[in-house]
């Protein structure tokens, strides 16, 4: 068997090809029917359609809560992501879908908001996450593991719109269960 023909690879890497741009034309937002689709198959991996979802960086995005630190998005929740958790409180989720500026540049040109720093906003959404859950990271960058001793690494996929544009990298964390009695039981 070559390589790539391993069931590990086809498990693990996906590529889908959506049209662009969605209908609200939103500049930083995903191509159309690409926040559904990750979300689907993340309620899959989960078997849990019903999973709460926390929509950060939201922009335009339409599913579970929304969090972003422009009001003008009309989010659920106004806030900066490095302070998240103290925003959120006791509140957990399933599925964190984040879809942050892709550089210190696009955050300030495009959404006029503050640096990011990458180790501190995930540490805020790992706060926020049930163990079990599922962390995305829509990106066109791979980026890395927020913490190998808190998350696996699951699954990439590649999001391509149109000939000469840059595509799309969502990849999925899981965080660890740490207390064994939550799989099985007391």
């Amino acid at each position: 068997m070559r390589p790539w023909e391993k069931e590990s690879q086809i498990k693990r890497n996906k590529a889908w090809f959506l049209p662009r741009p969605k209908p609200d034309r939103y500049k930083g937002g995903m191509p159309l029917h690409c926040e559904s689709w990750l979300l689907g198959m993340a309620r899959d991996m989960l078997h849990n359609p019903m999973a709460e979802v926390l929509n950060l960086f939201c922009g335009m995005n339409q599913e579970g809560f929304r969090v972003d630190i422009n009001p003008d998005v009309d989010p659920d929740l106004v806030c900066d992501a490095h302070e998240l958790s103290k925003h959120i409180g006791d509140r957990k989720f399933d599925i964190i879908l984040a879809d942050p500026p892709f550089s210190d540049e696009e955050a300030e040109e495009i959404f006029g908001t503050p640096k990011l720093n990458y180790s501190k906003w995930t540490l805020e959404a790992t706060k926020v996450l049930n163990e079990g859950g599922l962390f995305i990271i829509y990106h066109k960058c791979l980026v890395p593991n927020p913490d190998p001793e808190i998350y696996r690494f699951l699954r990439r996929v590649f999001i391509g719109t149109r000939v000469w544009h840059v595509g799309r990298i969502a990849v999925y964390f899981e965080k660890k269960i740490t207390d064994l009695c939550k799989i099985f039981g007391d």
